[in-house]
């Protein structure tokens, strides 16, 4: 018997409403932590045995996209560990049917033993066997738990934002939440006098990158740098450079933010669906709008004139949207603040400039510097060319091998596939027969002979199934440690002269440039070829 060496997994819900308050973790993680350990300290197998621990914390339950979860599941493929513990089945997933398939399929393969404590379920128990009905059963009522808690949470933070209450995870820059009152927010005195101020000075006929160099001249923290001083513990802005300044954007985003009247404004946002983090913007006719729910900084007639003034200046609703190879990904080395590409009117030549430069004066970025667009394209495409010429000389020294295990690994796919129809298949047919002996179609005799020939080819191509997925673990395994990323890529941009949007987007990451006009470039994979083609210089006319 192989030692035990148990993974802890630990699940929150991001519904939870803890994390807001600025918490490490929740109440809940420390819960489950203390559960799960005290269960196996009272298990005499299992009492001395290694342990390691994988949180998620915010993370819902019906997929597998989570950080902690993917590093569990590394763990127990490598042989790192080989039980698994959660406090229940809910921990690990919601989606049934997919814990399902871990419990008969992935876990028995990996040779896992998974214990889940609040439902009795230890699977050293059903070894040869399939889990109980019990145990479907759990999880399916797991999976719709999710969806109808999903559906219910969302539908009470409509009805509470109709009610003009704040149900935002953070205070609006200018306000903080009401120490006695749940989502009510009041002034954040502060803070709210640069809100104050920052309007007045628009109204008195400024710009806002304007504004944005007289605050930054003051040494006023912008809204990211008060925010990190006024909540140390936080995760919010904590990828924020300390040396960023306002600038027009940051000033711009204050000026748009209606709750400033005094107003709560709710639903500007939704969920693209149940099992995503992801959210997509609702059309402002939407917005789910309550007045007077707290202090107002600005009056109503301010904030609208403000807003007629931003449109008259900048008049974006009828611009064009551009696409150009190095669109969103050159950056100024100092503030790493994507820079901005303008057109010089006397020669139309296109180039690039860092913003911060022109509206904080202590700035360290290149003041006055301009980045020929031509001359930055030219390097990042001699780099790309120099990478491609190297990774052919590796690619010929392995190509052969590749190649057999890249198409063995496309045909066990296809085989997969046919067998995964094949057992659909084989279910319906099953079904039918059932339903037919239910209809009186066929006798009792009749259908038990035709379920266990049925059961006999399920049962056949499940183990075929087992096998190609251990024949497919295998051949993604030496794939993966022998196969350059830029392979795949060279068949596509070998002898390539010219730079396309969709090449850069291949292959490149970030492109940073220095004050000096030497150019950094980021890759989108490790650089196996060293740092000769991290840096060239993009000067030129």
């Amino acid at each position: 018997m192989k030692e035990p060496k148990v993974a802890i997994y630990i699940r929150l819900s991001m519904a939870d409403e803890d994390s807001r308050y600025g918490k490490a973790e929740s109440g809940s993680i420390q819960h489950q932590r203390m559960f799960i350990h005290d269960y196996l300290d009272r298990h005499e197998e299992l009492r001395t045995a290694s342990r390691a621990e994988f949180v998620d914390d915010g993370y819902t339950g019906t997929n597998t996209d989570r950080p902690g979860f993917q590093a569990v599941m590394k763990a127990l493929r490598s042989g790192e560990r080989n039980v698994l513990i959660t406090k229940d089945f809910s921990r690990a997933m919601r989606d049934y049917t997919e814990m399902g398939n871990y419990l008969e399929c992935v876990f028995p393969f990996l040779g896992v033993r998974y214990i889940s404590i609040n439902d009795g379920y230890d699977s050293n128990n059903y070894k040869g066997v399939t889990g109980s009905m019990d145990v479907v059963l759990r999880n399916i009522v797991y999976a719709s738990y999710s969806k109808d808690l999903s559906v219910k949470t969302t539908t009470a933070k409509l009805q509470m934002m109709k009610q003009g209450k704040y149900v935002g995870s953070f205070a609006p820059y200018g306000y903080q939440f009401h120490p006695e009152i749940r989502n009510k927010l009041i002034l954040d005195e502060e803070a709210a006098k640069v809100v104050r101020r920052v309007f007045d000075l628009i109204l008195s006929g400024m710009k806002a990158s304007q504004v944005a160099r007289v605050l930054n001249v003051d040494g006023v923290l912008t809204p990211g740098s008060y925010f990190r001083l006024k909540h140390p513990g936080s995760k919010r802005f904590a990828k924020k450079d300390e040396n960023n300044g306002w600038n027009n954007h940051t000033v711009l985003a204050i000026l748009k933010q209606y709750e400033y009247t005094g107003a709560t404004v709710g639903h500007k946002r939704s969920k693209a669906g149940i099992s995503t983090k992801k959210t997509l913007p609702n059309a402002q006719s939407d917005w789910l709008i309550v007045e007077g729910m707290h202090d107002a900084i600005v009056s109503h007639e301010e904030f609208q004139k403000v807003q007629e003034m931003i449109k008259n200046t900048v008049n974006t609703a009828g611009r064009k949207q551009h696409t150009y190879p190095l669109k969103g990904i050159v950056r100024c080395s100092k503030c790493k603040r994507v820079m901005t590409r303008r057109e010089k009117e006397e020669s139309g030549k296109i180039y690039y400039t860092c913003n911060k430069s022109t509206s904080d004066p202590r700035t360290t970025c290149p003041v006055g510097k301009h980045f020929l667009e031509s001359n930055l394209e030219r390097v990042v495409l001699n780099a790309i060319q120099q990478m491609l010429i190297l990774c052919q000389k590796a690619e010929n020294s392995q190509q052969g091998q590749i190649l057999t295990r890249q198409g063995r690994r496309k045909a066990c796919i296809a085989e997969m596939a046919g067998l995964a129809k094949l057992q659909e298949q084989y279910r319906q047919e099953k079904l039918q027969i059932y339903e037919d002996y239910v209809a009186g179609r066929i006798s009792k005799e009749s259908y038990l002979e035709q379920k266990a020939k049925m059961d006999g080819k399920l049962s056949e191509v499940k183990e075929k199934q087992k096998g190609q997925e251990k024949k497919l673990a295998e051949l993604e395994a030496h794939i993966e440690t022998s196969e350059n990323p830029l392979q795949a890529l060279n068949s596509i941009y070998s002898g390539a002269d010219k730079l396309t949007r969709e090449m850069v987007q291949a292959f490149v990451q970030d492109i940073y440039v220095y004050p000096d006009a030497q150019v950094e470039i980021v890759w989108k994979f490790k650089d196996c070829f060293g740092e000769s083609l991290k840096k060239e210089s993009a000067e030129g006319e």
